[in-house]
C-alpha cells in the first residue's frame, strides 16, 4: 500500500496544480486545483505545508524576478480584496525558499515565495497575477484548494 506522502507525490505528478508536502511529518492534507494562464514566468501556483501553517507556494522565472517588465505578484480572494503584494525588484535572490525543497515545485526553477495562510483547516480560493510597473496583469493563475488537519477528521 502506498504511504500518505508516496501518494501525495503521485497525485501532484498528475495534476497542473497540487499540493506539496513539507518535511518529515504532514502537518496538513491538502488538495487544490487551478487554471492557469500557461505563462513560462508565473510558474506555479500551490499550497505548501511548513511546520506549523500551510502556505501559498508562488513560483516565478527567475527572469520576473530580474526583468524590469515584472513589477509585483499580487494575490486576491475570491472576492478580489488584495491579500498581499510582493515587489519583485525589491525582493530579488531573497525568499530563501529553495524550490528544490519542496516536491510540487521540485521540477522547476525559479523564485519560490510564500505567502502564509494559517493553521488547518484552510481552505481558499486565490487569484494570483504576475503584473508589470503600470499595474497591468501580465499573468494569472486561480487556486482553489483545501488542506484538513493531517489527522484525517474534519475540525
Amino acid at each position: 500500500m502506498l504511504s500518505r506522502r508516496e501518494l501525495l507525490v503521485g497525485v501532484a505528478g498528475s495534476l497542473s496544480l497540487s499540493a506539496g508536502c513539507l518535511g518529515e511529518e504532514n502537518i496538513a492534507r491538502c488538495s487544490s486545483q487551478g487554471v492557469g494562464s500557461g505563462s513560462q514566468h508565473l510558474r506555479r501556483v500551490a499550497p505548501i505545508e511548513g511546520d506549523e501553517q500551510v502556505a501559498l507556494g508562488i513560483l516565478v522565472s527567475d527572469q520576473a524576478v530580474t526583468e524590469e517588465t515584472y513589477h509585483a505578484i499580487r494575490v486576491r480572494d475570491i472576492d478580489n480584496n488584495l491579500i498581499t503584494s510582493i515587489p519583485l525588484s525589491n525582493n530579488r535572490d531573497m525568499s530563501g525558499l529553495d524550490p528544490e525543497d519542496y516536491s510540487i515545485f521540485s521540477s522547476e526553477e525559479g523564485e519560490l515565495y510564500a505567502v502564509p495562510l494559517g493553521h488547518p483547516p484552510v481552505h481558499g480560493e486565490y487569484t494570483v497575477s504576475l503584473v508589470d510597473s503600470d499595474d497591468d496583469v501580465r499573468a494569472t493563475e486561480r487556486l482553489q484548494f483545501n488542506c484538513y488537519a493531517d489527522g484525517g477528521t474534519l475540525p
